[in-house]
C-alpha cells in the first residue's frame, strides 16, 4: 500500500512539473530583460539631466528654435515606451505563474520581442536626443568648420548626376506601363530635392555672410544649423533616392517567389535558435515585349525569431512570398499558397505565357510550355502531380475569401500542401523538419487517409484553409551569391522539352527562346 501512496504521489509531481509556467528558455529571457530595464531608466533619466543642463548652457541658441520643445517631448514618449515595456513585463509574470499551454508559450515570446523593441527604441532615442543637442552646441562654437562642411554638402547636391536614373525610369515606363506615373512621381521628387537645396542655400545668404565674419550669433546660428540638417537631409533624399528608384525600376523585370524549404528548432548553449531555409525562384525578364525570361535559384538558411517560426510552421513546401512581374518588392503578396500556383492562368483566361487548360480524360488540367517546364521542375521537382481545374477553383476561392489554400478536397481528406501535406512529405522528405519528426504531430502520420483527432496549429478546424493574419514577412528574405541560374541570353545548354529532371549543375541555363 505504500509503495502504491509513493507512486501516486511521484506522479504527482510529474503532473505538476508538467503544468508548470513557462520553459526555462522563456524564463531565462524574461529575467535578463528584467535586468536590463532598470540600466534603461537610469540611461533616460541621465539623458533627461544631461539635455537639460545643455539648454541651460546656450539660452540664446535654442530659444524660439522647434529643438527646445521636440527634444523633451522624445524623451517623455522615451518613458511611456519604458513604462509600456514594464507592463509586459508584468503580464509575462502572470504567464508564468499560469498553466503551461502552447498559446501562453507563443503570446509570452510575443511579449518579449515587444517588450524589447520597446526598451531598445527607448535607449536610442534618447541617446539621439542627447547626442543631436551636442552637435548644437559644438556648431555654435566651431561655426567655421561646419560652414565649410555645409558648402560642401551644397556642392555635393550639385554633382549629383540623374541621367542614369532617367534613363532607367524612362525604359521601365515604356516596358511597364502601369507603373510609369509612379515612376515619374519619384523621378519628380528627386530633381525637387535638388531645387529645395538651391531655395534654402539662397534664404540663409545673410546669415552666411554674418558667420564667414565671425558675427553670426543666437538664432542665427540656430538658422544656420537648421539649414544645414536641411541640406543634408536632402542630399540623402537625392543620392539615396536615387540610388532607391533605380533598384525599383529593376525590381519590375523580375517574379520571385520565396519558398519554405525546411524549418527547425535547435538549442545552442542556453539558446533555442529558430531557423528557416528558404528557396527563392527568380524569373527575369531580358526582353519584355518578346517575354524572354532567364529563371534562377538559389536557397539560403535564415535565423528568425520565436514568433517569426510559430507564423510559418504550417507551411512548408509553400510560397510564403511572392511578386509578379511590373510589381515593386513592395507589393508582393505574403499569404502562403501552394508552389507556382500564382503562375496559372484563370479558367476565364484559358492561357497566358507559361502553358494554359488542356482536356485530358475529360477533365481540364493545367499543361506548363517546354520552356517553361524548369519551372515546374523547381517548384515541385519529382513530386508533381497534375493539377485539376477543380482544385484550381478550390485554390482561387481560398484567396478570395482570405485564407490560404492546403489543397485538401474533404474535412475528412489529408491536405495536400503546407507542413503535413502529401505532397509536402514526398518532396521534402529529407529535410531537417521532417528528419526531426516535424510530420509526427500530424493527425494524418500514420495513415494518410485518416480524419485528424485534432486540427494542426494555426489553423481552424479544418486544415484545408487557414485565416491570413500572418504579418508581412517580406524584411527577413535576404540575398544569396549562390545558386543556380537557368534562362535564355546564358551560356550553356538550352531547355526545350520536356525531361524527368532538371540538371543542377551551376552554369547550366535553360529559358524562353523565341
Amino acid at each position: 500500500m505504500r509503495k502504491r501512496h509513493v507512486a501516486v504521489a511521484g506522479t504527482f509531481v510529474l503532473l505538476a512539473g508538467c503544468s508548470a509556467g513557462l520553459p526555462r528558455n522563456v524564463r531565462d529571457e524574461i529575467a535578463s530583460e528584467k535586468n536590463r530595464l532598470p540600466q534603461s531608466e537610469q540611461q533616460l533619466q541621465r539623458a533627461q539631466s544631461t539635455l537639460k543642463e545643455d539648454l541651460a548652457h546656450s539660452p540664446a541658441l535654442f530659444a524660439g528654435a522647434p529643438v527646445s520643445t521636440q527634444w523633451p517631448a522624445r524623451l517623455r514618449s522615451a518613458q511611456g515606451s519604458l513604462d509600456h515595456a514594464k507592463d509586459d513585463l508584468a503580464q509575462l509574470d502572470k504567464l508564468d505563474r499560469g498553466r503551461s499551454q502552447p498559446d501562453n508559450v507563443r503570446r509570452a515570446e510575443a511579449l518579449l520581442t515587444e517588450e524589447r523593441k520597446l526598451r531598445e527604441t527607448a535607449v536610442q532615442d534618447s541617446e539621439s536626443v542627447v547626442s543631436d543637442a551636442a552637435s548644437w552646441l559644438d556648431f555654435e562654437r566651431n561655426v567655421p568648420h561646419y560652414m565649410a562642411s555645409m558648402q560642401q554638402t551644397y556642392d555635393d547636391i550639385h554633382h549629383v548626376d540623374l541621367t542614369p536614373v532617367s534613363q532607367a525610369v524612362q525604359k521601365a515606363g515604356q516596358d511597364w506601363p502601369a507603373k510609369k506615373s509612379a515612376l515619374d512621381t519619384r523621378f519628380a521628387a528627386l530633381k525637387q530635392s535638388s531645387a529645395d537645396a538651391d531655395s534654402q542655400w539662397s534664404t540663409i545668404a545673410a546669415a552666411r555672410q554674418d558667420a564667414a565674419v565671425g558675427k553670426a550669433r543666437g538664432a542665427e546660428v540656430a538658422t544656420l544649423i537648421e539649414a544645414n540638417d536641411s541640406l543634408v537631409h536632402d542630399k540623402d533624399a537625392l543620392t539615396h533616392g536615387a540610388q532607391q528608384l533605380e533598384a525599383d525600376s529593376a525590381t519590375l523585370y523580375d517574379s520571385w517567389d520565396k519558398i519554405l524549404a525546411d524549418l527547425e528548432v535547435a538549442h545552442r548553449g542556453n539558446d533555442t535558435v529558430y531557423s528557416e531555409k528558404l528557396t527563392t525562384v527568380r524569373t527575369h525578364y531580358t526582353d519584355v515585349a518578346a517575354k524572354k525570361t532567364q529563371t534562377s535559384t538559389d536557397t539560403h538558411w535564415n535565423d528568425i525569431t520565436a514568433p517569426q517560426y510559430h507564423t510559418v510552421e504550417n507551411d512548408l513546401g509553400m510560397t510564403i512570398a511572392h511578386k509578379d512581374a511590373g510589381l515593386f518588392d513592395s507589393e508582393a503578396t505574403t499569404r502562403p499558397q501552394p508552389p507556382g500556383f500564382a503562375y496559372i492562368a484563370t479558367p476565364e483566361q484559358g492561357r497566358n505565357q507559361y502553358g494554359y487548360w488542356d482536356n485530358s480524360g475529360g477533365h481540364s488540367v493545367w499543361t506548363w510550355l517546354p520552356e517553361y517546364l524548369i519551372m515546374r521542375e523547381l517548384f515541385w521537382g519529382h513530386s508533381y502531380r497534375p493539377i485539376y481545374i477543380n482544385e484550381f477553383n478550390g485554390y482561387r476561392t481560398a484567396v478570395r475569401s482570405g485564407r490560404t489554400y492546403y489543397g485538401q478536397e474533404t474535412p475528412a481528406a489529408p491536405p495536400k500542401y503546407g507542413s503535413h501535406g502529401t505532397f509536402t512529405t514526398q518532396r521534402y522528405a529529407g529535410s531537417r523538419y521532417v528528419q526531426s519528426g516535424g510530420f509526427s504531430g500530424s493527425g494524418y502520420a500514420s495513415n494518410r487517409s485518416a480524419t485528424p483527432s485534432r486540427p494542426a496549429p494555426g489553423v481552424g478546424s479544418s486544415f484545408g484553409e487557414r485565416r491570413s493574419e500572418e504579418p508581412g514577412i517580406g524584411k527577413r528574405f535576404g540575398g544569396s551569391s549562390s545558386g543556380q541560374r537557368f534562362g535564355s541570353g546564358s551560356s550553356g545548354k538550352g531547355f526545350g522539352s520536356p525531361r524527368p529532371s532538371a540538371p543542377r549543375m551551376p552554369g547550366k541555363a535553360f529559358g524562353r527562346r523565341r
